[in-house]
């Protein structure tokens, strides 16, 4: 009995996860639809997904997964209180928490208990702790003391705030039902096509012969796929189970395995053109286009990325850990050759969004039709009907995760608009900084860290823009730098102990310690804890102004990355000692204050440490001061 209420679970997942996929397509790029009807719609699709596919709890080693009546009486709720809002939004919000109805807040109140379920299910517990947390806020903050108090919201003010356009059907959870899922089906579609071992042949054929070529490989392939995936921990996942047990058989320690894999996936996350989607949200924010951004972004990301790959290399010197073996590795031109039709649906992506100029959603839905397209030459990569629908599926159960947790985010962006928590806080940091601009971006840094934590960058993003680029912007920093700043420390918290994602999936992969593997992912990503800071103070970081100005930017980020890489891993040329590791983090500090005379310094203690060492090398010779 159990297996045939299995088999139609099944059927039923098949079938929303087909309708999910269409619907969006058909919805987003043919068939507009009103907001509301569009957001509750999605909504509804990705709360039946999760309580088909999420058990209520992990089920124990051996145990099978079952609907359970938790999960029945879910959906029936989940059905009925979306379907409420669905027909009635407008009446809702004409009753402006005046006049709202029993019905209005029963509803709505079943709403918020499974949207917090449902990201539970999907993304643990940290996100529907804090939606919990500000919930309870606007309800009881009359009682709390001082500036974070208010006067205090009805039941009724509260319910039209939060089961409206302000909160679970506002604009994150429109993030999740447009450039997100577009993404993830283009992404699923991409992934169909063998694109992604086709990546990884590429990186392998141009990286994998060099000293530290595992590692390399891990760097370029996950600048590839991360960028794509819109996800760090797929990421880790998708490359890692290949890299990861690679480099270990190649004698590479297990935490560096896992951090090396961990620090590349969150670059793909600041790499463009898509940037976890932070792009898109971006432009939306600030009003720019799209194309400003992504270029905007490139110095920033090439730094993060050069950094990583100079790291890796410097750890390959110290512990002898050479290449693989070339005749394993494919070569690059018979790469391309096999595989250079896979690359098209991303060219053309590309293409589109940057020359042509098309939105992010119809970009998106020509490079998937490409894939289908591009799956068609050959015979055994070729699609049918069933694994198109396969595919919509998968895409479908990915969607699930971000959608519940911006609906989530919904709630919390809905208590801190309804609250004016997000002025209390701009104006705590301010109070705090003294409204001086360092301390200020040190304070917003600890916050955006701390908002990341657990959750998807999307959401993580769109909780930070709300609350902490008032406050940088309201102190005179650029809004692009500003945003770009919050954006990369919200990417950060992947790897940044003591909830980091990134790092702790890598380390299942590897059998490494957790928290060892996220320390160590940070010091190979370290310029990204920097590079913000040096952007906000010279936007030249962001291709803003004079060609000389950009690449003197440029020349001095190349220098911070060597000196800073020197440093931390001890080693450039030949190994290095304490007196020159510190010399080498002085130069890099000097880089970073961003004053032209500061610059100047920094390259001629660079220049001086760098001819000694070679110097030295050239003698045959080593600085006699004990390495470390």
């Amino acid at each position: 009995m159990s297996e045939k209420i299995d088999n139609i679970v099944k059927k039923v997942i098949a079938v929303v996860g087909i309708i999910f996929g269409i619907y969006h397509i058909v919805v987003l790029n043919f068939v507009p639809r009103p907001a509301m009807a569009f957001r509750s719609f999605h909504l509804l699709l990705v709360l039946l997904l999760t309580f088909l596919i999420y058990p209520t709890f992990k089920p124990k080693e051996g145990e099978k997964k079952s609907l359970g009546l938790v999960n029945l009486i879910f959906i029936v709720l989940s059905i009925a209180s979306v379907g409420y809002a669905y027909f009635n939004i407008e009446n809702i919000l004409l009753r402006g928490g005046i006049f709202t109805t029993q019905m209005d807040i029963i509803m709505g109140l079943i709403t918020l208990l499974c949207v917090l379920e449902a990201t539970r299910r999907t993304n643990g517990l940290a996100l529907p702790i804090i939606g919990g947390v500000f919930i309870l806020y606007a309800f009881l903050g009359q009682y709390l003391p001082g500036m974070l108090g208010h006067s205090g919201y009805s039941v009724k003010r509260i319910i039209t705030t939060l089961y409206t356009y302000d909160g679970v059907f506002g604009t994150a959870l429109d993030t999740a039902a447009t450039f997100v899922v577009m993404f993830v089906i283009f992404a699923a579609f991409l992934e169909k096509t063998g694109a992604g071992a086709a990546f990884f042949d590429l990186a392998a054929s141009v990286a994998g012969a060099a000293r530290g070529g595992p590692a390399k490989v891990a760097v370029i392939a996950c600048a590839l796929f991360g960028t794509i995936s819109g996800s760090a921990v797929a990421c880790v996942a998708a490359c890692g189970s290949i890299i990861i047990p690679l480099m270990i058989k190649m004698n590479y320690d297990r935490t560096l395995s896992a951090a090396s894999v961990s620090a590349a996936s969150i670059g793909g996350q600041i790499m463009p053109p898509v940037m976890a989607a932070g792009a898109f949200l971006m432009a939306e924010y600030l009003g720019m286009k799209y194309l400003d951004i992504v270029v905007a972004a490139i110095i920033p990301a090439v730094m993060y990325f050069f950094t990583i790959w100079i790291s890796v290399d410097a750890i390959a010197a110290k512990n002898g850990l050479n290449g693989l073996n070339k005749d394993e590795l494919p070569q690059l031109k018979a790469v391309l050759k096999k595989d250079w039709p896979l690359f098209l649906p991303l060219v053309l992506l590309i293409v589109l969004l940057t020359v042509v100029g098309y939105s992010a959603i119809k970009s998106a839905f020509f490079a998937m039709v490409a894939c289908i397209v591009v799956c068609m030459f050959k015979k055994e990569t070729r699609m049918s009907v069933k694994s198109i629908a396969e595919t919509l599926i998968a895409s479908a159960k990915g969607s699930a995760s971000t959608a519940c947790a911006c609906a989530c985010a919904g709630i919390v962006i809905g208590c801190i608009s309804l609250t004016g928590l997000g002025l209390k806080i701009s104006s705590l940091i301010i109070g705090l900084s003294g409204g001086n601009v360092l301390p200020a971006l040190i304070l917003s840094m600890c916050t955006a860290i701390l908002f990341g934590m657990g959750l998807p960058t999307t959401v993580s993003y769109i909780l930070c823009a709300n609350v902490l680029a008032p406050v940088l912007t309201s102190m005179g920093i650029v809004p692009l730098a500003a945003h770009m700043f919050i954006f990369y420390f919200a990417c950060l918290s992947g790897i940044t102990p003591p909830v980091a994602l990134a790092a702790y999936t890598g380390a299942g992969i590897a059998g490494s310690k957790a928290i060892q593997t996220a320390s160590e992912g940070c010091k190979l990503a370290i310029v990204a804890f920097f590079v913000p800071y040096m952007f906000v103070y010279n936007t030249a970081f962001l291709m803003n102004g004079g060609i000389l100005d950009i690449l003197w930017a440029v020349l001095c980020g190349i220098v911070m990355c060597y000196a800073l890489t020197a440093a931390i891993q001890g080693y450039m040329v030949q190994r290095l000692g304490v007196l020159l590791r510190l010399a080498f983090f002085v130069c890099a500090v000097f880089m970073f204050l961003q004053f032209k005379i500061c610059d100047v310094i920094g390259l001629a203690i660079f220049a001086v440490l760098m001819a000694l060492l070679l110097l030295q090398k050239k003698k045959g010779n080593t600085v006699s001061e004990p390495a470390v």
